[in-house]
């Protein structure tokens, strides 16, 4: 299947990458625009009108990835792996990478039923270390308030009487 029998789908692809992060401003647009300019053979200004009222009418609470792979699941690994690049090609056109837009291509990889070693170097890898692995942070915490509650009296101190200061004596008052 050619790529411009596929540019709605594509199209959809980008949007949805492109809005993942909340804007498709500036550079993204521009790299996008010129992206399916080269994909049609035309200049990124003089996209076909179906083309550029897809871009104007796309919405991201309205996107549906099952529905948007559903035209490539077919397609050889090579080819689904150079989707993928499209896509992060894109993404990165900012300059600016987004978490949201790495879980974006992480979930059309999946969606396309790709392994992770196949798209592994397109996305970030994150690994999380443990701030307290053997435990001692929870374990002073835990003795700070056993020593706070230890110091708490079984019964409240009984409350003294108020004591009432003598009378100042006349003779010290002055005039």
């Amino acid at each position: 299947m050619k790529v411009r029998d596929r540019i709605g789908v594509i199209v959809d692809l980008l949007m949805g990458a492109l809005s993942c992060d909340g804007t498709i401003i500036g550079e993204e647009d521009r790299a996008a625009r010129r992206l399916l300019g080269d994909l049609l053979l035309v200049p990124p200004d003089a996209l076909p009108p179906e083309v550029e009222e897809r871009i104007q009418r796309f919405r991201l609470i309205d996107f549906d990835m099952d529905r948007v792979v559903a035209d490539f699941l077919s397609d050889p690994p090579m080819k689904k792996r150079r989707l993928l690049e499209l896509i992060a090609k894109m993404v990165d056109a900012d300059g600016e990478h987004d978490l949201r837009e790495d879980d974006f291509i992480r979930d059309l990889a999946r969606a396309l039923g790709m392994a992770p070693s196949e798209y592994e170097d397109l996305v970030l890898l994150i690994e999380v270390q443990e701030l307290d692995p053997d435990g001692r942070l929870k374990s002073m915490r835990d003795s700070f308030l056993d020593l706070r509650i230890s110091d708490i009296p079984a019964e409240p101190p009984a409350a003294k009487p108020a004591s009432v200061p003598p009378p100042i004596p006349p003779e010290a008052r002055k005039p």
